[in-house]
C-alpha cells in the first residue's frame, strides 16, 4: 500500500507543471531583432523568428506576451534564397 501512494505521488508530481514566476515578476520589457536566409520564404521568417526569440531568452530568461513582427522580407532571384529580418518582443523576469 506504501508503495503505490509514493507512486501516485511521485506521478502527480511529474503531471503538475512547475509554476512559473508571478504575474507581478514580469516587469522587464524586451526585444531582439534577427535575420536569417533559408531557401523559402517561411522557412526564413521561421528561422529569424527562433533567434530572435532566443536572443530575448538569454536575456530574460523567463518571459511571456510574446509578440512577432516581420520587418522585412527580400527575395534573392540570383540564389533562390529569401532574407527575413524579424522582431520578438516580450515582458520578462528582471
Amino acid at each position: 500500500m506504501r508503495s503505490i501512494v509514493l507512486s501516485a505521488v511521485v506521478v502527480t508530481a511529474l503531471v503538475l507543471p512547475v509554476s512559473s514566476a508571478a504575474a507581478a515578476d514580469y516587469t522587464v520589457p524586451r526585444s531582439s531583432t534577427q535575420v536569417a536566409t533559408a531557401r523559402g520564404s517561411d522557412a526564413a521568417i521561421t528561422l529569424a523568428s527562433e533567434r530572435a526569440r532566443g536572443a530575448v531568452l538569454a536575456a530574460g530568461v523567463d518571459c511571456v506576451g510574446w509578440r512577432y513582427s516581420l520587418v522585412k522580407l527580400e527575395e534573392h532571384p540570383s540564389t533562390s534564397l529569401y532574407s527575413a529580418t524579424v522582431t520578438a518582443r516580450a515582458i520578462c523576469v528582471s
